[in-house]
């Protein structure tokens, strides 16, 4: 304005008066030099440095803050080049090529994008969901809350405070399994461009104790077997099948009769069956290592499948129906093998048959494990290819049962 100071006051407090009544709204300049609000698809170039420039694009509007984004970029050269990184750059706003990401996305929205969008098991969904619910609710060090942070702001440091503040009331094992589940919600909001990189990657992540594994003697199994089987011959061949061939439960749930060659002594793994839930129901997919095997079966394995066969066969035709199907379930009750048993039963349906045993499907994994340890002298390449686990598994949580080769080199010294 023009005039005298005193007219500059007067102006200055209507000014301020129409600025608080919300007459006149603040515009907001986002030209580093002054001047008026850049418009869409305007560029800038500002000199860093000999050499370095920092090109700049003004993009869309951001729908959750109202805010122009503005998309930059550090050019390297003389000013033609920085020149020709602006036009590439506009030209990839203008094609939609660049992230769209927004500081008022927080931790708490990723999870929620997470949980919505991802599809696992139900099991593995339960667990998300009682792990994002720890990771929103996890307070920092200075009271604020994760789960309101806003994710541009996450790096390794905090995530590190948060894994901090784990250790203060959650098991190794459940932090680990959170941990997990954070390092996917953040990787889900990468791909979906919510953030350029995952904070939880560079972290330090809780530490699981490694301890010997709790393997269950062979007398031990077979008391469970036994009695097993007095009560569910169905139920006797599935556990038996798990304590011989050390497969995933799922695997052999989603073996059909076209999988098994009793000839040749041999069991084909290629898929498995997981429970989607409500609306879901029952599906098959891919192993757990995306592959597929071949498992030998012992003698007494072999036995068990003809009896099976032998029941099934004569169930189905009492029901007048034709015979066993190649792609009916080998575990089914019902005769034909039309519809598998439910993953999410098995482990009840084990407690009810096993009697007093204290073995588990996870206790006879880690028996194949060991037994198969022992015969081969600890070769760990062929026992994963049996068991589908991998040999940095077998090698982290196994020492090859007794390890006749550490035995062998101590019996070799000579006498003191």
């Amino acid at each position: 304005m023009r005039g005298t100071y005193e007219d500059a006051e007067i102006e200055l407090g209507l000014l301020q008066s129409e600025v608080a009544s919300g007459i006149r709204k603040r515009v907001r300049n986002s030209d580093p030099v002054g001047g008026i609000a850049r418009t869409k698809n305007s560029g800038s170039i500002s000199e860093l440095g000999p050499g370095r420039f920092l090109v700049g694009v003004e993009g869309s509007v951001d729908l959750v803050t109202g805010e122009r984004r503005r998309h930059t970029r550090v050019a390297r050269g003389n000013r033609s080049e920085a020149e020709v990184t602006l036009a590439h750059l506009k030209l990839a706003v203008v094609r939609g090529d660049v992230e769209l990401g927004t500081n008022s996305r927080t931790i708490r929205g990723a999870c929620e994008l997470y949980i919505s969008q991802v599809r696992t098991e139900l099991q593995t969904r339960r667990t998300d969901r009682t792990a994002c619910k720890k990771i929103c609710g996890t307070v920092l060090p200075g009271g604020a809350v994760f789960g309101e942070l806003a994710l541009s702001k996450v790096d390794w440091r905090i995530v590190e405070d948060v894994f901090a503040r784990w250790g203060e009331d959650l098991q190794p094992t459940t932090q680990s399994r959170y941990a997990s589940t954070l390092s996917k919600v953040l990787g889900h909001a990468m791909r979906n461009g919510w953030i350029h990189s995952n904070a939880a990657a560079g972290a330090k992540r809780p530490k699981v104790p490694r301890h010997r594994p709790d393997v269950p003697s062979t007398i031990q199994v077979r008391v469970a077997l036994a009695t097993a089987r007095e009560c569910d011959f169905a139920m006797y061949a599935y556990v038996i099948g798990v304590a011989t061939t050390g497969c995933r439960r799922s695997e052999l749930l989603a073996v059909t009769f076209d999988d098994l060659d009793l000839d040749r002594s041999v069991l084909l793994i290629r898929a498995s069956l997981a429970d989607g839930g409500p609306g879901m129901k029952i599906y098959r997919k891919a192993t757990k290592r995306d592959d597929w095997r071949a498992v030998p079966l012992t003698p007494q394995m072999v036995d068990v499948f003809a009896e099976l066969f032998a029941r099934r066969s004569a169930l189905v035709a009492e029901l007048g129906r034709a015979k066993l199907s190649g792609d009916g379930y080998v575990f089914s009750d019902d005769p034909d093998g039309a519809v598998p048993m439910r993953p999410d039963s098995m482990t009840h349906r084990w407690l009810a048959v096993r009697g007093a045993s204290p073995v588990t499907f996870a206790m006879l994994r880690r028996y194949v494990a060991t037994e198969l340890l022992d015969a081969t002298s600890g070769d760990y390449r062929t026992v994963a290819a049996i068991t589908g686990n991998s040999e940095e598994t077998l090698r982290r949580w196994y020492d090859a049962g007794p390890n006749f080769a550490k035995k062998q080199a101590v019996i070799a010294m000579s006498r003191l």
